[in-house]
């Protein structure tokens, strides 16, 4: 079985197999390559890069998401195993940080978008946009790319749901229970550091 395929039509299946065939650097590696491709797109349209060459700007835009992207496969492993058992699952940390790798593959499948982008736009994609829909690309691009992302995103919280119910032994709808839980804390622990970064400014 190849899971850079068959994730797409036997998810569960390819989930399984990765679990049960896969050491630890074959997610590892998915991570880092959906990393890396989904970093172009990120940092597009953001203007973090005026005056920077296109070469300077993939060097950190590639660097920064790679680390990020590890950092953030850590950090999930970790709550997707605590969450879940919360909720009667059974899983184990590693087979969490296997099976939360097959979520990343259908984001590498969008490695074409980003080379397109940067063919078509050098470095004014990660331009200050000048646009009137806040983009440097062209109408139909914009577009085109939204959508395909839009779409192989949501699959890859399909695909995440599934893992994570795999690996508690539970359904992939409590899988989906489990993001949406970790999700909710996030947002509480932003709210309560920026309500605490607020307080100090207007104490100042």
């Amino acid at each position: 079985m190849n899971p850079l395929f068959s994730i797409w039509s036997q998810p569960s299946t390819t989930i399984r197999y990765i679990i049960g065939h896969k050491s630890m650097m074959y997610p590892f590696i998915l991570i880092s390559i959906s990393a890396l491709i989904n970093s172009i797109m990120a940092f597009a349209d953001l203007g973090f890069f005026n005056g920077f060459s296109l070469f300077t700007t993939l060097v950190v835009v590639l660097f920064s998401s790679l680390l990020s992207g590890l950092a953030g496969w850590g950090v999930v492993i970790v709550a997707y195993t605590w969450i879940g058992k919360l909720l009667g699952g059974t899983g184990t940390m590693r087979k969490m940080g296997l099976a939360t790798g097959a979520s990343a593959i259908p984001m590498i499948w969008t490695a074409p978008i980003g080379v397109i982008a940067i063919s078509l736009y050098g470095q004014q994609l990660f331009a200050t946009p000048t646009g009137p829909l806040g983009t440097n690309m062209s109408v139909g691009f914009f577009f085109f790319q939204t959508w395909i992302m839009l779409a192989i995103s949501i699959f890859g919280l399909v695909v995440e749901s599934k893992a994570i119910g795999i690996v508690h032994n539970f359904s992939a709808w409590r899988g989906f229970g489990t993001m949406m839980l970790f999700m909710c804390f996030i947002v509480v622990i932003s709210i309560i550091i920026l309500g605490s970064i607020f307080s100090i400014l207007l104490a100042m």
